[in-house]
């Protein structure tokens, strides 16, 4: 058997308890996002502006206000960032 590679168990026991959480299976929140609603949230996530994710997209900077406000609706967020927070609460997003 091979050595671990950190002794510390203490040190050990909560980098395999981060592990864990980062593996864990999603939640099922039930919700289920249109693929540009992912790909919107997506550049949001990453601390884009609508006219950035706009122009990255290809799309238009209102069509990208209702493809975050239809994933806010369907995430029961009521801003960016909680829609952020949701979507990676179900798994949706890493």
């Amino acid at each position: 058997a091979l050595a671990p590679r950190i002794t510390d168990p203490r040190l050990r026991g909560e980098l395999l308890a981060a592990c864990g959480l980062l593996t864990a299976p999603p939640r099922d929140g039930g919700v289920t996002l249109a693929p540009r609603e992912l790909d919107v949230l997506s550049w949001v996530a990453a601390g884009a502006t609508n006219a950035r994710v706009a122009a990255r997209l290809g799309i238009g900077p209102e069509t990208v206000k209702g493809y975050l406000r239809s994933a806010m609706r369907k995430l029961g967020a009521h801003t960016r960032g909680e829609a952020v927070t949701a979507a990676r609460g179900a798994g949706l997003l890493p």
